[in-house]
């Protein structure tokens, strides 16, 4: 299975981590083509804080900070939004 955007496909992996978040409970918000000639992406996905994606090893992908993860293919990007706790005190 492949992802396109805009006419654009999205490489495989960035697919493969939008398909293992995606099993992990996040979603996918907001995405665009940040450069057309690159067939660089962003995306941005929302989902639960979770410790199973502490240590994701998928080629090519580097994680740069808790929230951003880029392939060194393309230098598309995705972007993770954490959902608030549903347990906060009123």
């Amino acid at each position: 299975m492949y992802m396109q955007i805009e006419n654009i496909k999205v490489c495989t992996p960035i697919t493969t981590l939008i398909q293992y978040l995606e099993n992990k409970g996040f979603r996918i918000v907001e995405f665009k083509i940040t450069d057309y000639h690159f067939h660089e992406v962003y995306i941005k996905m929302s989902g639960e804080r979770t410790d199973d994606i502490e240590t994701i090893n998928i080629n090519n992908i580097q994680r740069y900070s808790e929230r951003t993860f880029v392939c060194s293919c393309h230098w598309s990007t995705i972007e993770l939004v954490y959902d608030k706790d549903t347990c906060q005190s009123p």
